[in-house]
């Protein structure tokens, strides 16, 4: 039985997209998932979703690293349409680029738009921990 209805992945890495949604199958975790490349191709995609009174996903699992827009612009544009919508949707940031040791994760932890930060490669527990 599936616990979150819609997953949103947003990533320029196919592979690393295709094998979460694999993941997330796999262990019966969402009955949607969509995926997008990058922020931009994301943000006007749930825009016309929200547009259209359609429901807005549950989860969005966000890259940082992508190209057009990077994962805290997104995070940004993306705050005036989580607003809107009045919907309640967690966001994870899930990078390999992020150091622990440098000021990037701060904008993770103090980031009250951003539930947590997941280091890549994300293992089904992380999954079925967030999803659950």
């Amino acid at each position: 039985m599936s616990t979150v209805k819609c997953v949103c992945i947003i990533d320029d890495d196919k592979i690393y997209a295709y094998g979460v949604k694999k993941i997330i199958h796999k262990h019966d975790l969402s009955d949607d998932i969509i995926i997008f490349e990058n922020g931009k191709e994301a943000l006007n995609a749930l825009t016309e979703m929200y547009n259209e009174g359609k429901t807005l996903p549950e989860l969005i699992l966000l890259d940082i690293d992508m190209p057009l827009m990077n994962g805290w612009e997104f995070l940004s544009e993306f705050e005036t349409l989580r607003k809107k919508s009045n919907s309640y949707i967690e966001i994870y940031v899930i990078s390999s680029k992020i150091d622990q040791n440098n000021g990037e994760l701060y904008k993770v932890t103090w980031d009250d738009k951003v539930a947590d930060f997941i280091s890549k490669p994300v293992k089904p527990e992380d999954l079925q921990n967030i999803m659950s």
